[in-house]
């Protein structure tokens, strides 16, 4: 993603939130732009970050008060497409802060809608719909992951496969399984707790490694989701 201006810039964590809330569409109601389109693997996302309040004095929607770390809160930032970056940003007296700032929190709602992420009545609920999808990423995971003899040849292209289902189907479900659980997080215990961020950690990795280009060792899935609210 775009728009790094030193502490202006998000940080890993917060990075993580804005693709989790996104559910990898852009944020402008009026486009909604898959941010990881098929056939660019080139370019594993299209989600560039926009400030609400400009990240620099005398940027679009310049806030002078605000502190560096603000410009760069999870807040101050809406994820859009390329196009929709450089609309707001060009016609910023078409595109205030408060337009902007209703563009995510209403995406944020549609997605809860669309994917059903409403507060859940019991543990049993949440443990059925956040195990479909696990068992769906532990599937491809079997079939096509890293674990598989194809890992001694980095060219083969089960390695392209892998990539490719990493970010249509692993990052995705994992974002809707942080999702879920962030909005029914009554229902999760102080340890289920624990574990939970303990994946948030490995889901921020597959995003660094596999949506923003970063050479890095993968973080692990931790196996205690296996029994996640049982």
């Amino acid at each position: 993603m775009t728009c790094s201006r030193g502490r202006a810039h998000p940080d890993d964590a917060t990075r993580l939130k804005l693709f989790t809330d996104s559910a990898g569409y852009c944020q402008n109601p009026g486009c909604s732009t898959p941010l990881f389109p098929e056939g660019f693997e080139k370019f594993p996302h299209i989600a560039e970050m926009a400030h609400i309040f400009a990240a620099t004095d005398g940027g679009p929607r310049t806030n002078e008060k605000l502190s560096n770390e603000e410009r760069g809160a999870y807040e101050n930032i809406v994820l859009l497409c390329a196009s929709c970056h450089a609309l707001v940003d060009k016609t910023p007296e078409a595109h205030p802060p408060t337009l902007m700032a209703t563009w995510k929190r209403e995406h944020v709602a549609k997605i809860q809608r669309v994917f059903g992420f409403a507060k859940l009545d019991s543990r049993k609920e949440l443990h059925n719909i956040i195990h479909q999808m696990l068992a769906e990423n532990a599937m491809v995971h079997e079939q096509i992951g890293p674990d598989n003899d194809y890992r001694f040849n980095p060219e083969a292209s089960e390695a392209a496969v892998w990539k490719a289902r990493v970010k249509r189907t692993i990052i995705p479900n994992s974002f809707k399984i942080l999702m879920i659980c962030d909005v029914n997080s009554v229902l999760i215990n102080k340890e289920e707790a624990i574990v939970l961020e303990k994946f948030r950690y490995h889901v921020q990795g597959l995003v660094m490694r596999h949506l923003e280009g970063l050479s890095l060792s993968n973080s692990r899935f931790p196996v205690e989701m296996k029994h996640f609210a049982e």
